[in-house]
């Protein structure tokens, strides 16, 4: 091979090279999260949540995690959905800290609120005296 045969390979295989990184870059960057619009909101001071989600075709989830970061519940949004709402009642979960997410497919949190649930226990407490 002469000096120059070698330098167009070399360029081209250089070239290929380049295009392979850009087209895995923007691979890696579809599912941005400014693309998602949501909003996490209490119901009126009740154990509920109002959660929407404006989706421009990314694919997203709603999960609930308890304080150990254990997945309580998990709904998919999907990518075909244009807006999402949904009311969750958490009424029935016992006592603790909870963490209302929404997540993208690629696991970066969008939204996220968290709530601690405590049941407040009146304790009355009475004295009868004994007539004798």
């Amino acid at each position: 091979m002469n000096k120059n045969t070698v330098k167009a390979f070399i360029v081209a295989i250089a070239m290929v090279c380049t295009s392979n990184l850009n087209s895995f870059a923007n691979n890696t960057n579809d599912e941005t999260p400014a693309s998602v619009k949501t909003k996490i909101s209490q119901v009126n001071k009740t154990l509920s949540f109002n959660v929407w989600v404006e989706n421009t075709g990314k694919k997203v989830m709603v999960v609930v995690l308890d304080a150990d970061k254990n997945e309580i519940y998990r709904e998919y949004v999907g990518s075909k959905s244009e807006k999402f709402a949904k009311t969750f009642d958490f009424s029935n979960l016992s006592d603790g800290k909870y963490t209302l997410e929404v997540v993208s497919s690629n696991v970066n949190v969008i939204d996220s609120k968290t709530f601690e649930i405590r049941t407040n226990q009146i304790v009355n407490r009475d004295i009868i005296v004994a007539i004798r």
